[in-house]
């Protein structure tokens, strides 16, 4: 069977890409509300939210972070080029 000679680029930048723009969109979201709160004189309970935010925020990041290691290992090992032949 021909290989094929139409290479494609890898598809690692639109993983990095997409990746680096949720995680700016998701840093902006969290650090706009905690500055918005911080503006004003916080009460503890304001503090808690703070930092159920961050925290979510946080998980958010550390998710994207880690299915962008995955989706890199994902392309390096060929599996773009697997899914190509069905």
């Amino acid at each position: 069977m021909p290989k094929n000679t139409d290479q494609r680029p890898s598809g690692a930048w639109a993983a990095v890409l997409a990746a680096a723009g949720t995680v700016l969109v998701v840093v902006l979201f969290v650090g706009s509300l905690l500055w918005t709160m911080v503006e004003e004189d916080p009460l503890p309970a304001v503090i808690g939210i703070m930092a159920v935010y961050a925290l979510f925020g946080a998980a958010v990041v550390i998710g994207v972070i880690c299915a962008l290691v995955q989706r890199l290992r994902e392309i390096k090992g060929g599996e773009e080029e697997d899914a190509r032949k069905y």
